[in-house]
């Protein structure tokens, strides 16, 4: 069981729309990916979307709105990461610098970050209290990093992934005692023992 690359790479930097330090100039290469996503969403039935962007040195985001925007989130955000998976190939496919494709809506990235990160301390308290692992569904490599990256530095339990593909999830499991005690900033049980001077020697 053990955290894979996927999890810091890609993914490691995704942030809300709203967090990015963004221009106001548009790239020929952002318009590209904007008329991309604007004609899937008409295919998905999202007409009345719209897609506005901005950029970053190393990024482009796309922020969808309109009536029908809710829709194109999906279970968990799968549709959401499944268009962003689409419009990175487009930008990246041809090109040999990298730059990440976030796409949000309504803000959602930061309420599902919110919500893992509740879900990592839910978890933190069940593991400790019952002393058994817990296993989660299986998620993407970005929500993987957020319970991975919450409960880092837990002194009662570890995360590591196991499964492939679709199905990789990760493994809230205990820390050994060994490692509580080891824990910086750990508490130290002491005995203390007294030494009774006035005890009668036979």
């Amino acid at each position: 069981m053990r955290k894979d690359n996927s999890e810091t790479a890609v993914t490691e930097d995704v942030t809300s729309v709203a967090q990015a330090e963004v221009s106001t100039e548009t790239s020929a290469e952002g318009e590209k990916i904007k008329d991309f996503l604007q004609n899937v969403l008409e295919k998905m039935g999202c007409a009345d979307c719209d897609v506005q962007i901005y950029e970053k040195e190393d990024a482009v985001c796309l922020n969808i709105f309109g009536q029908d925007a809710n829709s194109v989130i999906g279970r968990h955000g799968e549709v959401l990461d499944a268009l962003q998976y689409l419009c990175s190939l487009l930008l990246n496919g041809k090109h040999g610098n990298f730059r990440r494709v976030v796409i949000d809506t309504e803000g959602y990235r930061e309420k599902r970050e919110k919500t893992l990160k509740r879900l990592a301390s839910n978890l933190e308290s069940k593991v400790k209290r019952t002393g058994k692992a817990v296993k989660l569904e299986p998620m993407n490599p970005y929500e993987r990093r957020i319970i991975h990256t919450a409960l880092q530095n837990s002194k009662y339990v570890t995360t590591g992934s196991e499964g492939q593909g679709n199905n990789r999830h990760i493994v809230v499991s205990p820390k050994e005692q060994s490692d509580i005690l080891n824990a910086p900033n750990a508490p130290r049980k002491t005995l203390n023992f007294v030494y009774r001077s006035d005890k009668k020697r036979r």
